[in-house]
């Protein structure tokens, strides 16, 4: 037998069981009321659910549906453990306005005497099948219930499909029950029989190697079956980029082994990407972007960005090399071009660099890498060039949930930097900066926190490139303030940047309507050449509506550290994490 045709024939029945216990709704028509006196609780709920609804108003089935009432009750509170319960039910009231009046007297349960659950087979040494076993809801001693025997009973079979040992069989699976006694003993006795094994995956020709699909596997051919694996396996495929479509489908079992097999669609070699948008800290925006899923028979991969906006132009490339395993470890050489031009500072910056990137355990993502910058800058009425040579880390970790407007999730980043003359730079000095962000939606209301920390040391401040500086201001930092506004300033007023930073923010959010949120939000920070001088504070408030391409912000906000309380109106689109 097939894995597919086991799911058929033993995970539908039990998901189809389970959705017809679910349905049976506990409130009837307007022309029957049922109310259920002397028990309460779950013991309550199960005796509506099992007196159920009438199928029609007429006045005979009317009452033949109350005289099944008594025993429609009973099977509720016995499937509670209520064997020796007295039920009486009257009918009330006039046509149109019936009452069906249940009282129940539950008596004394039915408790477990004894639970006999017993592992038979290659799942009596599975740690992972007997954690599941110590977790039923069942003990000795405790009230009887029916539902807790039938979902010990699927916990045990869906455990094994997915653990793999699809011959698995109860051999006894008893309640048998003393009603003079009061009491019922529980008999489970699965035989699992053997584990299924993962055999070997097989994959079409396809524009890479199979050399590297092969090491998009997760597992090794021979290792114990698991359905996760086979889900794994899926998602790798289709988070390389190599493919458009991917499905992986187990085959029919060769001696307890199940070969698997990968269809998949080639995607396109070449995706274009075309982004317009606006945002008060740039003004309009278009970006374009292609990217080329693989450059070589190997999986080598090339994108390139290009974004131009009122202050900022950017062109950039970066050509990828898979390492081992592909996804989570790559070599990839980048480069680059940027102009930035804002009304005190003007920047024009050319960046190559090579960096390793590797996934880390729960989510962190490490870049190495070592680049080379050399940016001609004009602050201050100063003019000036730098060339760097970049060592440096960066340790980031992005989680969210629910799609383009997440509600829920966090972002860290950590990165560190430094260099020397002797590394062929114009400058010595070290930078970090430190950004946190968390999200948390409860109901309607809704929570965004965020700081930003940094630090720049260096004995030659002057001619430290002005991307290296920092400065604060505008929508993603303290609003009430103009774009990257908030820093040091010379003696004739222009902005010079500082070498350290500190921003924070808090935002209270209420969803008013499916696609409609109010916010309000306080702002504090600035950049700063000495950790004593002051922050600078923003309020407001703001509207937030949830396009379809995303979650497009409207802030009113005033700058309040400000004698003349200076306003501004920030327009963005993105999602907050």
């Amino acid at each position: 037998m097939t894995v597919p045709s086991l799911i058929r024939a033993r995970v539908l029945p039990m998901l189809l069981g389970t959705a017809l216990l679910c349905a049976v709704p506990v409130t009837l028509l307007a022309e029957l009321t049922v109310r259920v006196d002397g028990v309460t609780g779950a013991l309550r709920d199960n005796v509506a659910r099992h007196i159920g609804t009438p199928l029609s108003d007429d006045p005979r089935i009317l009452r033949r549906f109350a005289a099944r009432a008594e025993e429609n009750a009973q099977r509720g509170l016995q499937a509670l453990g209520y064997y020796h319960a007295t039920v009486t039910t009257r009918l009330e009231g006039e046509p149109g306005n019936r009452v069906l009046q249940v009282d129940v007297d539950p008596g004394e349960p039915t408790r477990i005497r004894r639970l006999d659950i017993r592992l038979d087979g290659e799942a009596e040494d599975d740690r992972a099948f007997v954690a599941v076993i110590e977790a039923i809801a069942l003990r000795e001693g405790d009230v009887l219930h029916h539902g807790r025997y039938e979902s010990a009973k699927r916990s045990i079979e869906s455990t094994a499909l997915t653990r793999g040992y699809f011959d698995g069989r109860f051999q006894t699976s008893r309640i048998s029950i003393s009603r003079e006694r009061r009491e019922a003993d529980i008999t489970l006795h699965y035989i699992s029989g053997p584990r299924y094994k993962l055999g070997a995956v097989r994959f079409p020709e396809m524009p890479v190697t199979q050399s590297l699909m092969q090491r998009l596997v997760p597992f090794s051919e021979g290792d114990p079956y698991h359905s996760e694996s086979v889900a794994r396996l899926n998602r790798n495929l289709l988070n390389s980029g190599y493919f458009s479509e991917v499905r992986v489908r187990p085959q029919e079992a060769v001696d307890h082994v199940i070969p698997v097999v990968a269809e998949l669609t080639e995607a396109r070699p070449n995706r274009m990407d075309v982004g317009l948008g606006y945002a008060t800290d740039v003004g309009p925006r278009l970006r374009l972007g292609w990217r080329k899923p693989y450059v070589t028979e190997d999986g080598h991969s090339l994108r390139t960005e290009t974004e131009i906006s009122e202050v900022r132009q950017s062109l950039s490339g970066v050509y990828s090399m898979p390492l081992d395993p592909p996804l989570e470890h790559q070599l990839q050489f980048v480069g680059g071009w940027q102009r930035e031009k804002l009304d005190d500072t003007d920047s024009e910056k050319l960046t190559a660099a090579i960096q390793r990137q590797r996934q880390l355990t729960r989510g962190w993502q490490q870049t190495l890498f070592l680049r080379w910058e050399r940016e001609k800058f004009e602050v201050g009425g100063q003019r000036d060039e730098t060339t760097l040579t970049l060592p440096g880390s960066t340790l980031s970790r992005t989680r969210s949930r629910g799609g383009m407007d997440p509600h829920w999730g966090d972002r860290q980043t950590a990165t560190v930097t430094a260099t020397h003359p002797e590394l062929g730079s114009d400058v010595q000095l070290s930078r970090v900066r430190l950004e946190s962000r968390w999200l948390r939606t409860y109901g309607r209301h809704r929570g965004l926190v965020r700081a930003e920390v940094g630090a720049l040391f260096t004995e030659d401040f002057d001619r430290t490139p002005v991307s290296l500086r920092f400065a604060t201001g505008g929508d993603q930092s303290v609003r009430g303030y103009a774009y990257q506004s908030l820093g040091p300033r010379d003696d004739r007023g222009d902005l010079i940047r500082g070498r350290y930073l500190a921003v924070a923010s808090a935002e209270y959010g209420y969803q008013v309507a499916n696609n409609w949120r109010l916010a309000t939000f306080y702002d504090v920070g600035n950049a700063f050449d000495d950790w004593g001088d002051s922050l600078k504070e923003g309020a407001g408030f703001g509207v937030r509506w949830i396009s379809p391409v995303g979650p497009i912000r409207l802030d009113f906000a005033w700058g309040i550290s400000e004698r003349d309380t200076p306003f501004r109106l920030h327009f963005s689109m993105g999602p907050e994490i």
